[in-house]
């Protein structure tokens, strides 16, 4: 693939893919007006669960959750999240997974244009290169992705789902994962050789371009203020590139669909579930919203009740 192939649409595309890595694995939510929750009933009208779209990487100020989120919280019987972020199993996975054969380096699976960008953007980071050559374009690029936003002020620590299963811990509330960490690398790593580069490629370039901390303030902006519409906008903008089509369609549609079924599985008689899943996952045709309205259950999007 050309380098000219590689950094057209960047920008756009690469906002789609961090979209999607960061909704994977995170001020105050609008004081007034809509929220990334919703109330799940079923076709007689009764509650079963709520809905909640999160972000895996954000900051001091999403905190505290808006009350209404808590108050949902607080009346569930159990919380299921995409993975348990304390399963032991979680990073020894990752860790295994993200690592490329032995003797193989990042480099090797590059166009040559791209390396010297790869290790700029590396050494701009702080993310030693050395260590950048034994892992997988997916795993490189999610490292990236993860560095700028704590440049820009962002971190994992303030993920909401973090917050949630603390929360859940504190409580004594079920816990439970809606798919493994296997299936989530198996998404990430999706699309073939071209897909991957690409979205590498896109990582980079953002970076390059000094857009990231612009464009963690907009992704935050349309999640506080419960713009769900806006969010798969972003995340699906520039994205029908046949480089990125094979990725998003595992990453995003393969997923909900696979989600879908696990929550309507998981709603039981009697018993409210409080869900939460990234946020990119919730708009748009084959969307979360769209998929479970479809198999019969009202969805009612939640208003914040008061400053």
């Amino acid at each position: 693939m050309s380098a000219s192939v590689l950094n057209k649409g960047g920008k756009r595309a690469w906002r789609g893919l961090v979209m999607a890595a960061v909704l994977l694995w995170a001020g105050a939510a609008a004081a007034k007006g809509p929220l990334y929750l919703w109330e799940l009933s079923d076709a007689r009208g009764e509650l079963r669960a709520w809905l909640y779209g999160t972000i895996h990487v954000c900051d001091a100020a999403c905190f505290p959750l808006p009350a209404d989120v808590q108050k949902a919280l607080a009346a569930a019987d159990s919380l299921a999240l995409e993975l348990d972020p304390a399963d032991p199993l979680l990073a020894r996975r990752l860790g295994e997974a993200a690592l490329l054969p032995a003797g193989q380096q990042l480099d090797a699976l590059l166009p040559p244009a791209l390396r010297p960008r790869l290790a700029a953007v590396a050494a701009r980071l702080g993310v030693p290169g050395e260590a950048l050559q034994r892992l997988q374009p997916w795993m490189a690029g999610t490292l990236l992705t993860v560095r700028a936003a704590q440049q820009a002020g962002f971190g994992t620590e303030h993920g909401v789902d973090l917050w949630l299963a603390r929360a859940a811990k504190e409580r004594g509330l079920p816990l439970a994962a809606l798919e493994s960490v296997d299936r989530q690398i198996q998404a990430l790593a999706a699309g073939g050789a071209a897909a991957q580069q690409a979205s590498l490629a896109e990582v980079i370039g953002l970076i390059e371009d000094d857009a990231a901390p612009a464009y963690f303030a907009d992704l935050l902006a349309a999640w506080r203020a419960g713009q769900v519409e806006q969010i798969d906008r972003l995340v699906r903008e520039d994205a029908a590139s046949p480089e990125m089509a094979p990725l998003l369609a595992e990453l995003l549609d393969a997923r909900n669909r696979e989600m879908a079924d696990a929550i309507a599985a998981r709603l039981q008689p009697g018993q409210r579930a409080f869900i939460a899943v990234g946020a990119g996952h919730f708009g748009g045709a084959g969307g979360l919203l769209e998929l479970l309205a479809s198999r019969g259950f009202r969805l009612r999007q939640v208003e914040a009740a008061h400053d």
